[in-house]
């Protein structure tokens, strides 16, 4: 991690200028990532697990991916000033989006309809992507870490 004074005032070419959007910068990095990985998970476990495999892997992609978008639109709407507040609602939306996708895995894992194995399969990979897409899009922003210097009219003249 490069932490050191830019040469030249070149900057890193992995990094991504944020503004006051870094949900949007962490939802299209999940997004993207996941729709990459939606048809590998549905294609392998259509072939290991036959077409009721493939569909219920495809379901499961898809609750995944509307769990882990509609809790990024709840974390910016409680986004604020307050880093303590954003910690706390961020652990509270991460814990709430965990519980709810087990209890849709326990519900719908037992259904005739669907084949548990590759539904609660393709919730755990999509959910992975999902994280480390969005954590590695966050680590990229260019974030201040510090205010910008002030300045004074008496150190301009």
């Amino acid at each position: 991690m490069d932490s050191g004074p830019r040469d030249n005032g070149k900057q890193r070419m992995d990094a991504v200028p944020v503004g006051d959007r870094p949900f949007a910068v962490m939802l299209r990095a999940g997004a993207v990532a996941t729709m990459i990985a939606l048809p590998v998970v549905v294609i392998v476990l259509w072939l290991v697990r036959d077409a009721k495999g493939g569909g219920s892997a495809a379901l499961g992609a898809l609750i995944a991916i509307l769990f882990f978008a509609a809790g990024l639109a709840v974390m910016q709407r409680i986004a604020g000033d307050n880093p303590m507040t954003m910690m706390a609602g961020a652990l509270a939306v991460y814990l709430g989006q965990i519980i709810f996708l087990g209890i849709i895995i326990l519900v719908l894992g037992g259904v005739d309809w669907i084949d548990g194995v590759a539904f609660g399969l393709a919730v755990l990979v999509i959910a992975l992507v999902w994280q480390v897409a969005q954590v590695l899009a966050f680590m990229r922003m260019r974030k201040p870490v510090y205010d910008s210097p002030a300045v004074d009219d008496e150190e301009r003249s």
